[in-house]
């Protein structure tokens, strides 16, 4: 399973990269917001931080199908071969998938909420689709039952495209989401963070630390091979 970040905040990918497995970085109109004083600037630095293998995942602002199309363009101009255009999964969007794929960009639709949506997508060309599990859990639906009957329908009719989860709160959803086979999650820094926490983890390294010291004191292990 693939595992990107949903961040612009370059400091807080820093951080991770070095002991994560990550796949790529997803952004959005709103992370962008959020993160980025300077677009362009960030934009570099995804770039810089994908290291020619990590995907790249970021939003057209155009409403229509033209501007949609030329603005990825331009996205893939300047991010390359591993950028995905991030699309809406609506009339002009589902116009600019072929067109896009046609130009050979890679596309993600995005703001999925219903299989029917994904299997439109899947049909129209689309790389990946990307099912909001949180945002469908805040109007009593099931975001993660949601994710399984995409995953089961792009999979009885034989479709490329692949689930890429998004929006989640708290690691139980991803573990949920990843159980029912989707491809890819995209998640925060912090939460990140939290898929390798335990407790006991720690609890276990610092009894082992504990044992070892009032056996041999200040020796390391290789020691004894010298």
């Amino acid at each position: 399973m693939e595992i990107l970040l949903d961040s612009a905040n370059i400091a807080q990918i820093r951080a991770l990269l070095p002991y994560f497995p990550i796949d790529g970085f997803t952004t959005n109109p709103s992370i962008l917001s959020k993160d980025s004083d300077d677009v362009k600037k960030t934009l570099t630095q995804l770039l810089e931080l994908s290291d020619g293998k990590r995907m790249i995942h970021a939003q057209v602002t155009a409403a229509d199908t033209a501007g949609m199309v030329a603005q990825a363009k331009m996205l893939q101009d300047f991010l390359g071969e591993n950028f995905y255009v991030k699309l809406p999964i609506n009339h002009q969007g589902l116009r600019a998938i072929p067109l896009c794929r046609e130009a050979g960009i890679n596309v993600t639709v995005t703001a999925v909420f219903t299989p029917m949506q994904a299997l439109m997508a899947a049909k129209a060309g689309a790389n990946y689709v990307a099912p909001y599990v949180d945002r469908l859990d805040n109007i009593t639906s099931d975001g993660v039952k949601v994710v399984g009957e995409i995953v089961e329908l792009l999979a009885t009719y034989h479709m490329e495209t692949q689930v890429l989860a998004a929006s989640f709160k708290n690691v139980q959803q991803v573990y949920n989401v990843a159980s029912m086979g989707a491809q890819a999650v995209t998640v925060n820094p912090a939460l990140c963070e939290k898929l390798i926490f335990h407790p006991y983890t720690d609890k276990s390294m610092e009894d082992f630390e504990i044992d070892w010291r009032q056996k041999f004191g200040a020796k390391e292990i290789t020691d004894f091979l010298q």
